[in-house]
Order: C-alpha cells, then structure tokens, then sequence
C-alpha cells in the first residue's frame, strides 16, 4: 500500500503533465476500492499474463504464504498462486511504451518522483518535436 500512496502523491502533477494514471492489481475489487480511485482488477491476471509478468509461487512460498493466513485465492480469485511481477510503463500519446520498470524482485519498486521526471522529460521532448515540426512548415 506505501506504493499506492506515493503514487496518489503524485497524480495531481502526472495530470498536470497532460497524462494520466491507471493502476492494475489482482486484488478483487471489493478488497480495493477504498483504496485508491484508479485501480482496476485484473481478473485471473489476464493483463499481466499479455506483458508476460505472471509467475507461480514455489511450494516453500505457498507454505510460507499459508503460515500467514495468506490466501491468495480469497483476495485475488486465484488458486494456483500465481502473482503478476511490478511494472511500470510510461506510454506516450501515439500509444508507443517510452519507459518500462519490471522488476522480478516485488520489493524493488520505481520511485513515484522517477515517473514524474521522466514524464517530464518525455512531455518536454514531444513539446520540442512540435516545435521542430511547425518550424520546418
């Protein structure tokens, strides 16, 4: 929930640049819709499974996660315990991925103000192309 919150932070400035925030978590949404506005269920991990982020828990984690009271069926509708890796994309106007974080270690995660400078530097870069594109009519 810290990166949920470092992220809510930021959205008023990642707006202000002209782009926008979706979230998507395996989490069932009655378990999230508190929490933040912007997340969206991926059910049965669909989504990740299209940018190749699943993977399946081995049996010492499952046994670990249970130890806990950890149920990830409960909270994510998901019996094989399978968990999607964190990633981040920043995605331009003309749909092309500019920046992608993937990390298999779900403990490493991207800083929230990471996203806001390089969304900076890519709003700055697309502002400077349309410069250069008007200059040359």
């Amino acid at each position: 929930m810290i990166e949920l919150e470092a992220l809510q932070e930021i959205d008023s400035e990642v707006r202000s640049l002209g782009a926008r925030m979706v979230i998507i978590t395996p989490e069932l949404e009655r378990y999230t819709r508190a929490v933040h506005r912007k997340l969206r269920t991926d059910l049965h991990l669909k989504t990740a499974e299209q940018f190749g982020l699943v993977f399946t828990l081995p049996d010492y984690l499952r046994d670990l996660y249970r130890s806990f009271g950890s149920t990830l069926d409960r909270f994510h509708d998901e019996t094989e315990y399978r968990l999607p890796m964190p990633a981040r994309y920043i995605i331009d106007s003309k749909s092309i991925i500019r920046a992608a974080d993937v990390n298999a270690d779900y403990t490493i995660r991207p800083e929230a103000s990471d996203t806001v400078r390089f969304l900076k530097e890519l709003v700055s870069s697309e502002s400077g192309a349309l410069v250069a594109q008007k200059g040359s009519e």
